[in-house]
């Protein structure tokens, strides 16, 4: 038997923070039209119940009558990714480097290592070395709370590189071409669209077309690391990604108003 497809409540909950403080029942269910592949599988009312329950949106009257607004953890579940804040902090020169060492024996536990640090977005620069050119110590030590600290777990600082530049240790370290591939499959999407928008006429369609650039937009910075601007590689995308992203939001807003009025009208 399939397994039980839910809907992301990060999806819908992102609608509330695109633009609309307070949505009532008839008009979330328009936009929960959007996601026809899920509504099959739960009734509206239990999903509104559910999120309720979770404390992601507040109800205001009952029935046909009642209202939702997005809670305070329901915004922190939609917090998402923050390129420009990261892109602009200032880098002191100084690379932290991590290195450990974990027998052929436990071969699984070096892999949850490695997974824990990727998750993070460090670098690996090769074999068990990893770098980052922010603070580490609070990463690391959360990561050893979770996982353990394997053999020899060390972390230093580098100041001076020789033999090599910055930008070249973050090609060795990133995967940049696979990371621009993405990018680029974002810049070039067809669907997720501020044009997109302006021609959707349903809030059944700007949902579903507000789901696709979320995925397209999560994808696109998902290996990135959001590196100073200082460390930027050659034909970096990310910018571009950015400020597409962004006109995409404020057509969405607008949209948004537009056809929540046509729908109460």
């Amino acid at each position: 038997m399939a397994k039980a497809r839910w809907i992301d409540f990060g999806e819908v909950l992102e609608l509330f923070c695109w633009g609309i403080d307070k949505l009532t029942n008839p008009t979330l269910r328009n936009l929960l039209a959007g996601y026809e592949e899920y509504l099959y599988r739960e009734r509206p009312e239990r999903l509104f119940g559910r999120m309720e329950q979770e404390g992601l949106i507040q109800r205001t009257g009952y029935g046909k009558q009642s209202s939702f607004t997005i809670t305070a953890s329901g915004k922190r579940l939609v917090a998402g990714i923050h390129p420009r804040r990261n892109w602009e902090k200032k880098w002191d020169g100084v690379w932290r480097v991590v290195a450990f060492d974990v027998p052929e024996a436990r071969r699984k536990d070096r892999y949850v290592l490695w997974q824990a640090l990727r998750a993070r977005k460090l670098g690996l620069l090769q074999g068990s070395v990893w770098v980052w050119p922010h603070e580490v110590e609070s990463i690391l030590r959360e990561i050893v709370q979770v996982e353990g600290a394997p053999e020899c777990f060390c972390g230093f600082e580098a100041r001076r590189l020789f033999l090599c530049t910055d930008r070249e240790l973050v090609g060795a370290a990133w995967d940049f071409e696979e990371i621009g591939r993405r990018q680029q499959i974002y810049l070039q999407h067809l669907v997720a669209t501020p044009a997109s928008l302006g021609a959707a006429r349903k809030l059944a369609m700007l949902a579903k077309i507000a789901r696709i650039e979320r995925r397209a937009y999560r994808d696109a910075f998902s290996l990135d690391p959001l590196l100073p601007r200082t460390l930027w590689p050659k034909e970096y995308h990310g910018p571009q990604v950015q400020e597409r992203h962004e006109q995409f939001r404020a057509t969405l807003q607008r949209r948004l108003e537009e056809l929540t009025a046509n729908e109460m009208a």
